[in-house]
């Protein structure tokens, strides 16, 4: 039976920095000028102009909610996630056209910035008012391409039972794991990653006149050491690895994930934009045009990369502003090294 998206919101902390901001941030906080100088030219090639914050500690003169310390501990990283994930989930769901909680069969969450038990999904549970007899699931710490697997799974609730309605939330706070060091991982993490939130109704009948019917979902995995990309829990915070390599070995295996599919200049592409290099490698592999690719990189660019949610903001954007119905390519990536290959309909 077909199954589709048929309502996608987003949610962005108040705190608003300009990549610049970030910049200064950095250099400030680096062990040695070469190190904060690298800071800022990593910052003026990431392609990003803007991100997000829930937290106001990194501007010049604001008091230190989490970073009154040179390095917060593990636990006052996750204390934060606790305080500011239910409020900016609720902001993204509060946006809705039309949510009846009544309605609601199933309930996934996800992140890989914060954990706990009971979490996300009970507390949001809660304070929606969902049956008791809602089914919650929690998809945590596998990565940027977390939101792949809850479509999945959604997909599936939805094919076993046509009576489903599948709510999915997207909460990231990657900017709590603002690490102070001067390696080259932590340097660019910091410079890429930011906090956003998504929410997503799923059914099986089309409840507006724009909707994603999805269709298919793929999963290839490049075996290689925990160097290419690797996402860790750390007594001094949630450390990212992160190979320059990446964008290499995603363009290659990219371009053989779709050589048999018929591309046309009218499908329109949802990609993670885990980072400038990464677009530029997917473009270039799949040779996509600038217009294909302007969902991903304004996304970027006003955004950065909020690591699960970001897909969500890709895909609001095709949805929002598409003009005619078009087939539609998503792609994900995660540690591993994980490629996710999404097939589906824009219906508008």
């Amino acid at each position: 039976m077909p199954v589709f998206i048929n309502q996608i919101t987003t949610a962005l902390p108040d705190n608003t920095y300009r990549v610049e901001e970030i910049s200064e941030f950095l250099a400030k906080t680096a062990k040695n000028i070469s190190s904060g100088r690298k800071a800022k030219i990593v910052a003026s090639k990431s392609g990003i102009e803007t991100r997000h914050s829930v937290l106001a500690d990194f501007k010049t003169d604001a008091a230190k909610e989490l970073f009154n310390t040179p390095i917060p501990s593990i636990e006052d990283r996750l204390q934060q996630f606790q305080k500011h994930a239910l409020p900016l989930a609720l902001r993204a769901i509060g946006t809705f056209k039309h949510f009846d909680p009544a309605a609601i069969t199933h309930i996934i969450t996800v992140s890989c910035t914060g954990m706990s038990a009971p979490g996300l999904e009970l507390r949001l549970s809660e304070k929606l008012k969902l049956r008791s007899s809602c089914v919650k699931h929690a998809i945590n710490f596998i990565g940027c391409h977390g939101v792949f697997h809850a479509m999945k799974f959604a997909k599936s609730f939805v094919e076993a039972d046509e009576n489903a309605h599948v709510l999915i939330v997207s909460v990231e706070l990657c900017s709590l794991h603002f690490q102070p060091s001067d390696d080259n991982d932590s340097i660019l993490a910091n410079v890429l990653f930011s906090d956003g939130a998504a929410a997503a109704l799923i059914s099986g009948s089309k409840k507006d006149d724009r909707s994603i019917e999805l269709h298919q979902f793929e999963q290839e995995f490049i075996p290689s050491d925990d160097k290419m990309m690797a996402w860790n829990i750390h007594s001094k915070g949630f450390l990212l690895k992160l190979s320059s390599y990446v964008p290499q070995a995603i363009e290659h295996e990219v371009s053989t994930l779709f050589k048999n599919v018929k591309q046309g200049d009218a499908d329109l592409w949802a990609i993670h934009p885990g980072g400038k290099s990464i677009l530029n490698a997917i473009e270039n592999s799949l040779q996509l045009t600038e217009s294909q690719m302007t969902p991903s990189r304004s996304t970027l660019q006003y955004h950065g990369n909020m690591s699960s949610a970001t897909i969500m903001f890709v895909l609001k954007k095709l949805l929002d502003e598409t003009l005619v119905s078009a087939p539609l390519y998503g792609l994900g990536f995660g540690p591993g090294l994980t490629i996710e290959k999404m097939t589906a309909t824009l219906h508008v």
